[in-house]
């Protein structure tokens, strides 16, 4: 197993953006890995935050897979290299547990990175680009989060991007805020919504396409509008907030402008990837844009609180990392000599391999496993 990385930790948002993968883009893209890369299996994971692609094949496919993302950057392997890293085997496995587990994400513990990852790997699986390998390994990183989430306290009291967001908005000192808001009906603005709504002194102007019509929600606090009409209520909002799949720009720096007729302070907060809002509304009077790159630097306080949670998650990451890595060694033992269980069926050397598995840690078993190997036990 082989996987290339770009994130929020090797790369700043504008070139994450040029190396994001749409959803719609996916199918194709797996195809292009298969045969660009003479790969068997393949997981293509593309969030606001990182870029990744996991491979099971052919070793060292590491210069394939960057000439393929750098296709999709519209660059060069050279400029991939220089942001892009490299994992391999037990490495690989190890990296996508922690990120699965939300150990390497912006906010550390956050949620939706689980979500996200599982989708992935859905995708993947329907389309037919997995295999027993990538199967069982991003089964078991989900299967290793669902842990860390309960047994431990690194998603309590979480802090996401998007919660992240709300607090710069109910840092604007007004007693009653206006908050515009873009993609509210999707998950990561939803969550937005939700947080907003936490705080009775928020009130929340939510934007929503034409063609899934126009609905009040329950909330009265919530004034759904059309999309279309965004710009007409810049004027009496206080806060901006995107969070939108959207490839064009929700708001453009030049229609803020035309659309502001007072001087108060405004907030617009971005949080989408590819960005939903024009760089150059931050140089706009009196108008101040927070990015994801801001987000980052908010989030880094947040993930220094969590340390000992942070080491609890690592210590149930270990053990599931050594469980699955023990299951992979074992399956291909038994892969180089397809008669091996019948020749030894009710043998105790099978009962003992078994029992081995069980009972030896990760390189413990794969020396036991070499050994029988060249004892001829095959």
């Amino acid at each position: 197993m082989e996987c290339i990385s770009i994130s929020h930790k090797t790369a700043e948002a504008k070139k994450r953006q040029r190396c994001f993968i749409p959803k719609e883009n996916r199918e194709d893209y797996l195809q292009k890995i298969r045969e660009l890369c003479g790969v068997e299996q393949c997981v293509v994971l593309s969030t606001c935050n990182r870029t990744e692609i996991y491979v099971k094949g052919r070793e060292n496919r590491f210069r394939d897979l960057e000439a393929a993302l750098a296709e999709t950057a519209g660059s060069d392997a050279q400029w991939i290299r220089s942001l892009v890293r490299r994992y391999q085997g037990a490495g690989a496995i190890r990296h996508l547990f922690r990120v699965t587990c939300g150990m390497e994400s912006m906010v550390i513990g956050e949620d939706e990175i689980l979500g996200q990852v599982r989708d992935a790997y859905k995708y993947a699986k329907d389309a037919g680009y997995t295999g027993y390998e990538l199967d069982g390994v991003f089964q078991a990183a989900l299967s290793c989060a669902k842990r860390v989430k309960t047994e431990t306290a690194i998603s309590k009291s979480s802090v996401s991007v998007a919660t992240l967001a709300a607090n710069e908005v109910f840092r604007i000192p007004k007693r009653v805020k206006t908050v515009l808001l873009i993609g509210s009906t999707g998950q990561m603005g939803g969550i937005v919504q939700k947080n907003l709504l936490s705080q009775e002194n928020i009130r929340v102007i939510a934007t929503v396409r034409s063609h899934n019509g126009v609905c009040q929600s329950g909330n009265p606090r919530v004034e759904n509008v059309d999309y279309r009409r965004r710009y007409e209520y810049l004027e009496e909002a206080d806060a901006v907030v995107s969070a939108t799949s959207s490839p064009h720009y929700t708001m453009i720096a030049k229609q803020v402008e035309q659309s502001i007729k007072t001087d108060k302070e405004r907030l617009f907060v971005d949080i989408s990837m590819p960005p939903d809002m024009d760089g150059d509304i931050g140089g706009i009077a009196n108008c101040r844009l927070v990015t994801l790159d801001d987000i980052n630097r908010l989030a880094q306080e947040n993930n220094r609180r969590k340390s000992q949670a942070l080491a609890d998650a690592e210590e149930i990451l270990a053990q599931e990392f050594d469980r699955i890595c023990k299951v992979l060694a074992f399956h291909r033992f038994m892969e180089k000599d397809a008669g091996w269980k019948e020749r030894y069926e009710g043998w105790s050397a099978q009962k003992l391999v078994y029992l081995l598995r069980d009972e030896l840690d990760r390189d413990s078993f794969e020396a036991v496993l070499e050994v029988l190997g060249h004892a001829g036990w095959q």
